[in-house]
């Protein structure tokens, strides 16, 4: 989970008043739900053409994108 945690670090950086909680799963899950829309998925390849992680600043890159 150190990658996911990389997410939540950036995105606290970003937004300090954000509420960010990591949910364990298995199976390569990882998502990023912001008022309950999924603005990226890594195993739905939603925001991305291909099964990844975001890299480093891509998911503040979306946020600012959709204006949050």
């Amino acid at each position: 989970m150190p990658r996911a945690f990389r997410v939540k670090d950036e995105i606290l950086i970003a937004y300090p008043s954000a509420n960010v909680s990591l949910s364990p799963k298995t199976g390569g899950f990882f998502d990023v739900v912001v008022d309950e829309k999924v603005i990226f998925s890594k195993t739905e390849k939603i925001g991305t053409p291909i099964e990844r992680f975001p890299e480093s600043g891509e998911i503040i890159s979306l946020l600012q994108k959709a204006d949050y």
